[in-house]
């Protein structure tokens, strides 16, 4: 069911029923309200009163229909994930509590989890919100502990996360793993073939590392997806884009999205962030070993997001959101990407 297809109350009513069939001890449903952002999913903040009258707040994410950025955004391998890595980690990752797969209560599939407190910081965090309203050595020690909980998730096992393995399945080469889901991917949008993709996929070629084992990759790992309380990373959110990869595509991404996000788009980086170099080197101390091929990931990343924005501003276009313009030559995503592979 999406936001639009239904009042509120109607939702409330359906999610009420629910959460009433399952041995959660709720007295009752007190408040549903739509979450800030969630640009990918639909995702509701959902407040209940237990049998015991305590307060009790959850997160309830619908699966992507209309509007839909990722070719695959199952709830239920994201479900699967969390619930792993709550077995296999010490991360700080909000408990998922059911899933639910019977269409016909929302609309599409959608699982609950815990609600963690804290705040992000918004996609262009160097211009607002949660960075912008703390000194710079606050910034700094927010942005080094984002990096370590990073190369934390990156170092766990990934022998119990296999049906993370898409396209190619188990494999130990997790650079094709990532190349042949994002050809799929480019393929599924139907978006016009640019030619700054050819010439990434020409350069990404010629400057392809060797195998080197798979790694747990977030796929979306940016500041905007922790959540901070009193200065403390406090949850780890996201993983739609979650795959078994290379851990490098984690920090390739976090790197190329801070430059996407400031001089892409001519905005200054805040003081106290560290720059890329250092970025890598926390990282790398954190993981006890040294990124392998950098240069290449921050271009993968390039890739990716070139695709992913083109995609969503093609969409926008479509449905009266976005004026047009901003594709293709328009979008600073697709200049960086051109930038980066013109080496």
């Amino acid at each position: 069911m999406n936001g639009q297809a239904a009042s509120i109350t109607e939702l409330s009513a359906r999610i009420e029923q629910w959460l009433m069939g399952l041995d959660l001890g709720i007295s009752r449903l007190c408040e549903v309200r739509r979450a800030d952002g969630g640009k990918s999913s639909e995702t509701w903040l959902i407040t209940a009163e237990g049998n015991d009258g305590n307060r009790l707040d959850w997160v309830l994410r619908v699966q992507a229909r209309v509007r839909q950025v990722y070719e695959d955004p199952s709830v239920a391998r994201q479900f699967q994930l969390i619930r792993a890595l709550s077995t296999c980690s010490s991360l700080p990752i909000p408990a998922a509590v059911a899933l639910e797969e019977d269409t016909s209560i929302l609309g599409a599939p959608f699982f609950l989890m815990e609600r963690a407190e804290g705040k992000a910081a918004p996609d262009g965090y160097h211009s607002e919100g949660l960075f912008t309203q703390i000194n710079p050595a606050a910034r700094e020690a927010m942005w080094v502990e984002g990096i370590q909980m990073l190369a934390r998730l990156n170092c766990v096992d990934p022998a119990p996360l296999a049906f993370l393995g898409w396209p190619n399945g188990p494999t130990d080469d997790g650079v094709a793993q990532e190349l042949a889901r994002w050809d799929s991917y480019l393929r599924w949008t139907r978006v016009p073939h640019l030619p700054i993709y050819e010439k990434a996929l020409r350069w990404l070629d010629d400057h392809r590392p060797a195998p080197n084992g798979i790694g747990l990759a977030w796929g979306d790992a940016r500041p905007c997806n922790i959540l901070y309380f009193d200065g403390r990373a406090s949850a780890l959110l996201d993983w739609e884009t979650a795959s078994l990869g290379t851990a490098e595509t984690d920090l390739g991404w976090w790197i190329f999205y801070d430059r996407m996000m400031s001089d892409a788009i001519g905005v200054p980086r805040l003081d106290g962030l560290p720059d890329a170099h250092t970025t890598i080197a926390i990282w790398e101390a954190e993981s006890g070993r040294k990124a392998q091929a950098m240069e290449w990931h921050i271009a993968f990343a390039g890739y990716r997001f070139a695709m992913i924005s083109e995609h969503a501003i093609r969409m926008g276009i479509r449905d009266g959101l976005m004026p047009s313009g901003m594709e293709g030559d328009g979008n600073p995503a697709v200049r960086l990407l051109a930038e980066l592979v013109s080496k």
